[in-house]
């Protein structure tokens, strides 16, 4: 498996893309409610938030890898009070095979599900994505890892 190293610059440049998505999608930014799926998608969550001057932002807590290895069910240990609405943007920073967005969709099915990278191998699609066309067999390493 190839590893793809990626620059704190990027990060930034596709968080901001997609909160320009985020705001085309709704444009009443005091309804917008954003949710950080922890880890991955805590700095980019935080990015936009700064960006769109969002202050609701929650965490759902999820972990679906031990190490490197995806695990075979997603445990949920999350804190936070969430709430399915339309105005609830869920980021991540990658939707790899698709497992978490399938299972936050069936808990949260009218939130909207935003992921900086998709690889090719995902199976549940995020409703937002800004660089799709991720190999499957890429390890993605983000600046914080």
């Amino acid at each position: 498996m190839g590893k793809q190293y990626l620059k704190w610059e990027d990060i930034v440049q596709w968080s901001h893309d997609l909160a320009d998505e985020i705001v085309k999608d709704c444009p009443n930014l005091s309804r917008i409610t954003l949710v950080a799926v922890s880890r991955g998608g805590l700095i980019p969550t935080q990015l936009i938030a700064y960006k769109l001057d969002i202050r609701d932002v929650r965490v759902v807590k999820l972990v679906s890898y031990d190490n490197n290895h995806q695990r075979d069910e997603i445990e949920d240990i999350s804190t936070d009070e969430l709430f399915d609405a339309d105005s609830v943007y869920v980021i991540d920073d990658v939707a790899d095979s698709g497992a978490t967005i399938k299972y936050l969709r069936s808990k949260y099915p009218l939130a909207k599900y935003c992921t900086l990278l998709k690889k090719t191998c995902c199976q549940e699609q995020p409703d937002f994505c800004v660089k799709e066309g991720v190999s499957a067999d890429t390890w993605v390493v983000f600046p914080w890892d």
